[in-house]
Parts: C-alpha cells; structure tokens; sequence
C-alpha cells in the first residue's frame, strides 16, 4: 500500500488496482472502501490526536450493494445543489440482542433556507452513522464539497467494482 496526501488533506491508498477515499476530520477518519460486495466504512476514531482503533467508536462496517446506489445519488444531488430527499440505510442487527442492534447511515442535509422553502446554496451536508446508544457510537460528521465528492466517487467505484465481479444479482 502507498498512502498519499495532497494540499488539501486528501488521504487515500491504492490497494490491488482500486483506490480508498478518507474524510478526515480533527475527530475521527472515515476511510470509505469500495468493495464487490458494497462500501466499506472504516471509522477511526482519534482521541486526544492519537488515532485508535481500540476506543469506543471505531467502526468497521460494509455498506451492502444494495444500498450505494441510493447513497450515490443522494451524494450527487447534495454536491450539485439538487433537490433531493435524505437518504437513510438501516441495516438490521442479528439476534436482536444489545450487542447487534439495527445501524443507521444517513445522509442529510439541513432544512433549505431560500424562499418558498427552495435551496439556498448554503445548506450544510450532514453524514450520520449510528451503532449504540452512547455519543460515541452516534458519529456526525459535517461534510464539504470535497466529502461529498469523496462518497459520490466512491459509490461510483463500487458500482463499477461490482459490474466487473458480476456480484450484483438485483431480483425482481
């Protein structure tokens, strides 16, 4: 792997001819991992500067296929001032124990602040991913241009990673 930066504080590695996406905020790392089978969510969580996989809050999750592609579009529509509804993906936990409740990804923006309700412009772009109950596990993270650009081109690669694999079988 070779990790590379560039003025802007873009982080992303090629691994075996793909490539990774990171947003990066004094927080936490999101690394978002277009895979076969959907989009990789790998949260790190950094404490006191130090980044830790070991605290309350890392996360490791995939995104199955099934949901990237609403994910992409909801993406693009923030990036390019669209109107667009929220997009949520809840995935449902196993046993229905503590230890494997339901996880929320959403993808939102604030309420528009033009007239009549109409877009603004300046709406912040939200993503939300929840696991537990604690602050820890309930991660918001604030997203610019380049973030919704980082998740759109990543969903973008999933879709194009699965086409290849043949791996999405969609029923009717």
């Amino acid at each position: 792997m070779v990790w590379t930066a560039d003025e802007t504080g873009f982080w992303g590695y090629m691994y075996q001819g793909g490539i990774s996406f990171t947003i990066s905020k004094s927080f936490g790392k999101l690394q978002l991992v277009p895979e076969k089978d959907g989009l990789r969510f790998y949260y790190i969580p950094i404490v006191e500067g130090a980044e830790s996989t070991s605290n309350l809050g890392f996360l490791d999750l995939l995104v199955p296929l099934e949901a990237v592609g609403g994910l992409w579009a909801t993406a693009r529509a923030f990036l390019y001032g669209m109107e667009s509804l929220d997009e949520n993906v809840i995935l449902k936990g196993g046993s229905g124990s503590e230890e494997e409740g339901d996880v929320l990804v959403k993808l939102y923006r604030d309420k528009p602040r033009g007239a009549q309700g109409k877009l603004a412009g300046d709406e912040t772009s939200w993503l939300r991913i929840v696991t537990g109950r604690s602050e820890e596990e309930r991660r918001r993270v604030k997203l610019g241009p380049r973030d919704l650009l980082c998740i759109e081109l990543a969903c973008q690669a999933v879709l194009t990673v699965a086409a290849a694999e043949k791996t999405h079988k969609p029923g009717l």
